[in-house]
């Protein structure tokens, strides 16, 4: 199973982000490890890269755009790309495969996601994927 070691930095702010229940109207950019286990020692395999942004006034979602990109192994030079909704609360949560490279030329497809751990102070977490 592959993980991704959530980090995000955020670019934007709205200003009824703060105040907001759901944290709506950040956006943040992503470059993670993507790894093969759960934890950050684990084997990396390659690079999630892509935006989150906290689109719901209602309940705590991430829109999300993200590539994974293959750097090791079998798949290295090929990389899968996923948009989608993703909320958060949520025990299990599908993003639609929308395309791919290399081996995944033209992939369709889900990605499930399941939260390992969240550490919300330091806003960190692992993802299986």
């Amino acid at each position: 199973m592959l993980h991704q070691y959530l980090t995000a930095t955020t670019v934007v702010k709205a200003n009824r982000t703060a105040t907001s229940p759901t944290q709506f109207g950040f956006l943040n950019v992503v470059d993670n490890p993507l790894i093969f286990g759960p934890l950050i020692s684990s084997t990396p395999v390659g690079r999630s890269q892509g935006l989150k942004a906290s689109s719901s006034l209602e309940t705590v979602s991430l829109f999300c755009a993200l590539n994974f990109i293959f750097t090791e192994g079998e798949y290295n030079g090929s990389s899968l790309a996923v948009l989608g909704q993703n909320p958060l609360r949520h025990p299990v949560r599908e993003q639609p495969i929308i395309g791919g490279s290399g081996v995944f030329r033209l992939a369709r497809g889900i990605a499930t996601f399941v939260t390992y751990f969240f550490d919300v102070p330091a806003n960190n977490a692992s993802v299986w994927t």
